[in-house]
């Protein structure tokens, strides 16, 4: 069976058929006579009535001017015999008349493709019978391709990101932070230089207990230069490396001040340790004693090593800030330790970490201090 396409009339809703090849016909409605235009499911265009020509306007009928031209005048000429003038009629407006020819051609035409278009229309236009007048039921109709989608543009509007705040200038971030190590240095007492120090919730016991021990106050200083500055990868925030200078170190103190959600602050556990110089107290201290403290490490000269090495130690120069006198220290060999020092000095250089150092005493009452850990590599703020 040919493809058919199946569709109601627009204007008086009757279900038509015809073949799938007069798509995009036009023609009478067998129903209600109405001129209506065939879909064409492969385009996507639904069926259609087509609107009434206007009736043709009435033509006023062509009529000449009635009146004769004036008479020309008489020339005389030798043996020539005037000259019979014959009075023809002139048509007032000639453009009129070509008008006329056209609008009959057209209308001939029209009436001509409306005839043709009639006689086909009645060859391919069916109307469906009702229940009543059908004798058998038809067979489906065969399954009609769905016209394909007609595709639709849309407009992909990119809203703009929320405008952010503009990042501060260097010389305005540095400036913030060391506003923070004035107000730090500068406290009375440690309740109030607490509200300057990072993680106070685990920081105030210790500073309130050390106050006990050292008279607590501000703290002069003669300048301060930012020596370092480094930006957290993962959080984004800097931390400033401060040198502060005093009457005791004129070559400055090392304070970290550290960016945070609540502002700047201080790292006061190794500022109280180089500015008081708890290693080397720690080292003429007693033994028997355990402590972590920020150091240097280097390995020591060849001749001083084959000295102080033997089957179960090696050692290696511990040194604190502010020029202090480096000291010798063991490591257990075949220890995590061990290790670590081998490969962070293995080029002959030193490195930064955080030592957890025990101050021993031998049975002939000789004191030697011995690395016990590495709690961290470098020296970034962190509690103990």
């Amino acid at each position: 069976m040919a493809e058919v396409i199946q569709f109601n009339c627009p204007v008086c809703g009757t279900l038509l058929r015809l073949p799938l090849a007069m798509a995009s016909k036009r023609g009478p409605c067998p129903n209600c006579q109405r001129e209506i235009m065939a879909p064409d499911p492969s385009r996507g265009i639904g069926a259609y009535e087509i609107p009434e020509a206007p009736p043709p306007r009435e033509i006023e009928p062509f009529r000449p001017f009635a009146d004769p031209l004036p008479e020309p005048v008489a020339v005389e000429e030798e043996e020539a015999p005037a000259p019979q003038v014959v009075q023809l009629p002139v048509c007032e407006k000639p453009q009129r008349a070509v008008l006329v020819l056209s609008c009959l051609l057209t209308a001939a035409v029209a009436l001509a493709l409306g005839f043709a278009l009639g006689v086909c229309s009645k060859e391919f236009f069916m109307r469906v019978p009702t229940a009543a007048e059908q004798v058998r039921p038809n067979p489906p109709p065969a399954e009609v391709k769905a016209p394909e989608p007609i595709p639709v543009r849309v407009k992909t509007v990119i809203e703009e990101p929320p405008a952010t705040e503009k990042p501060q200038e260097p010389a305005t971030v540095a400036a913030a932070a060391e506003a923070a190590l004035r107000a730090f240095l500068v406290a009375p007492d440690w309740a109030s230089r607490s509200a300057y120090v990072l993680f106070p919730e685990k920081v105030r016991g210790a500073m309130e207990a050390y106050s006990r021990e050292v008279p607590d106050g501000p703290t002069p200083f003669t300048a301060i230069a930012v020596k370092q500055t480094q930006i957290d990868e993962k959080s984004g925030h800097t931390l400033f490396i401060f040198f502060v200078s005093t009457e005791a170190f004129p070559t400055g103190i090392p304070v970290a001040v550290q960016e945070t959600p609540g502002g700047w602050l201080v790292d006061w556990q190794s500022f109280v340790e180089f500015r008081d110089q708890l290693f080397q107290k720690f080292v003429d201290g007693p033994a028997d004693k355990t402590r972590r403290f920020h150091l240097i490490v280097s390995p020591p000269p060849a001749e001083r090593a084959a000295n102080t090495e033997n089957e179960h130690f090696v050692s290696y120069l511990l040194n604190a800030p502010l020029n202090q006198k480096p000291q010798i220290a063991f490591v257990k060999k075949a220890s995590e330790v061990f290790e670590t020092f081998q490969t962070a000095t293995a080029s002959g250089g030193f490195f930064t970490p955080v030592l957890e150092v025990a101050k021993r005493q031998t049975a002939d009452g000789k004191n030697y201090l011995e690395v016990l850990g590495v709690p961290a590599t470098d020296w970034l703020p962190r509690v103990d």
